[in-house]
């Protein structure tokens, strides 16, 4: 049966506005959609504020890493990254499986919440990955509802769990964290998709020798409608921008996505 693809434009936008002067910027972004099985990059743009020449290279898990140092000073850091990019469904083959997708990491360790969780989930030894993992996504929504703001980029699973509420990346979290309990490796992914207006977070599930996307957030498998931008155990591992920096006072961040397919 072929493949289902789909072309997708995509403008992601950030700018960060300090309230004082900013110098010996150091930053590290990950910005850059992968190339991989079934996603191909056909066009690509990043442009940087303040301009500066901007230096590329590749992370422990194979995500771009676009970095720089800005050494002038600026009250301002933007970055803009236009591009477009073939998709299919996502599903991505790997016989060379990293051992570290096995175990559990700070922010999807199992406290008592979701030990209690994992047994009330009938999980048998037959079910397959993929199935498990929308088991464990449908028990997961359940328990936790969607709301913008109730947690923040330190909230861990069990956290997230005990609050009620979460965004994307705690219901990754949660799903990683259930996985790794049932010894199915699975990992964190950041990306974008038809219809979101910023970045979005879901989890690849290994199986019989490949990875599968499963959105726990919209309860579905990642299809053609995905662009995924990194991948690792967790959110610590993915996060957009990462820097350092002399100055800055208060800093406000706006953030602007869209994807349109055509």
């Amino acid at each position: 049966m072929a493949i289902k693809m789909a072309v997708l434009d995509f403008t992601y936008n950030m700018s960060i506005k300090f309230s004082m002067p900013v110098v010996k910027h150091c930053y590290t972004l990950r910005c850059i959609p992968l190339e991989c099985e079934n996603q191909h990059i056909e066009d690509i743009k990043v442009m940087v504020f303040p301009e500066n020449e901007l230096t590329y290279s590749n992370d422990g898990f194979g995500n771009i890493l676009v970095t720089d140092r800005i050494v002038t000073m600026h009250n301002e850091f933007t970055v803009d990254v236009t591009g477009t990019v073939t998709t299919g469904e996502h599903i991505t083959p790997e016989d060379d499986l990293n051992p570290v997708y096995k175990y559990p990491t700070h922010f999807t360790k199992c406290g008592a919440e979701l030990e209690k969780m994992f047994d009330r989930i009938q999980v048998g030894i037959s079910d397959d990955a993929v199935d498990t993992a929308l088991k464990f996504t449908r028990a997961i929504r359940a328990n936790i509802v969607y709301k913008s703001g109730s947690t923040s980029v330190i909230t861990t699973a069990e956290e997230a769990l005990l609050n009620g509420a979460g965004v994307c990346q705690d219901y990754s979290h949660i799903l990683l964290a259930l996985l790794r309990k049932a010894g199915i490796p699975s990992r964190y992914v950041v990306g974008m998709m038809v219809g979101e207006g910023e970045t979005h977070a879901w989890v690849e599930v290994y199986h019989n020798g490949s990875w599968y996307g499963v959105d726990p957030t919209n309860n579905r498998l990642a299809d053609e409608n995905y662009i995924i931008i990194s991948r690792g155990r967790d959110f610590a591992d993915c996060g957009i921008n990462r820097g350092l920096l002399t100055g800055g006072g208060m800093q406000t961040q706006t953030v602007g996505l869209k994807v349109t397919k055509r």
